[in-house]
């Protein structure tokens, strides 16, 4: 069975380990740990509250993942210590779930400036990209801690399209990939009014041929809702997403990853929890 679990940012006034507690009353065999305001993050995150956390997630044997900060980072930043200190906050997290023992780090890539119009200006942003994920990658192979690169609907990110996700994972061998499907249904949808020819294939049938030619790369899965213009990481059903091809697609490639429901700002988040969890299990039986 994939385990299943939610981010902790649905409870946002609770503290990790009680987080943990509610999932596990919820019937969830996962996490994933914001590593960020405002929860915890480098500088506001004790040896002593990371040791409680550990213990509380091994109490439940439960399996973890830990989402790197993302706010105030950059790691394709044109300012060189910018850049830097954004590597180093993914490399503290890759510390952090080595303590925890959670099974991998999903972060961010990096995004360029608001003139994508200028080719030099993007394509240095690339290149500090690319060196910052080689970065990553050799920290990874030496923590033996996996990372997965997020996709990102915004168009200024290094990581926009589901191609631009296969060519990282690709080119990089100990890349691994986070595909968060929300987002990929808002871009290619976006895509779509750009050239009115994609929509012969559906935003979901192509985010079901990039999981299988992921493969074992795969290794988290974000699962949220949308209408296709907003990110408003609603619980799965409340959207437009047609699912159906998508697990279809998991259960033929015998994912065994992680599956992350990633809904965020519910005025009732114990009702999220538990509606998420339920809609979940009816795309399985599915």
């Amino acid at each position: 069975m994939v385990p299943v679990g939610f981010s902790s940012t649905l409870f946002l006034d609770l503290s990790l380990e009680k987080i943990v507690e509610k999932s596990a009353e919820y019937g969830y065999s996962s996490i994933e740990i914001w590593a960020d305001v405002p929860q915890k993050w480098s500088g506001d995150f004790e040896e002593k509250e990371q040791q409680k956390l550990a213990d509380t997630l091994n109490s439940f044997g439960f399996q973890s993942s830990i989402h790197a900060p993302i706010w105030d980072i950059n790691i394709a930043s044109h300012i060189t210590n910018f850049r830097r200190e954004s590597v180093n906050q993914v490399k503290w997290s890759m510390d952090l779930a080595r303590k925890l023992g959670s099974r991998l780090v999903t972060f961010h890539p990096g995004h360029m400036p608001p003139y994508p119009f200028i080719p030099s200006l993007r394509e240095k942003g690339k290149r500090n990209f690319l060196e910052s994920l080689q970065t990553l990658m050799d920290y990874s192979l030496e923590t033996g801690v996996l990372i997965g690169l997020e996709n990102i609907p915004i168009s200024i990110s290094y990581c926009f399209t589901l191609e631009d996700l296969l060519e990282y994972i690709a080119n990089f061998e100990n890349v691994n990939a986070t595909l968060d499907i929300a987002h990929a249904y808002i871009v290619s949808k976006y895509l779509e009014l750009q050239n009115p020819t994609r929509s012969n294939i559906s935003p979901e049938s192509r985010i079901a041929e990039t999981i299988k030619k992921l493969g074992k790369r795969l290794i988290n899965i974000h699962l949220h809702d949308n209408d296709g213009t907003f990110d408003a990481h609603k619980i799965p059903g409340e959207g437009k997403i047609n699912f159906k091809p998508i697990v279809d697609a998991l259960k033929k490639t015998n994912y065994n990853g992680l599956i992350t429901l990633e809904v965020w700002g519910s005025k009732d988040p114990e009702m999220a929890a538990l509606e998420a969890k339920k809609a979940m299990e009816n795309l399985i039986k599915t």
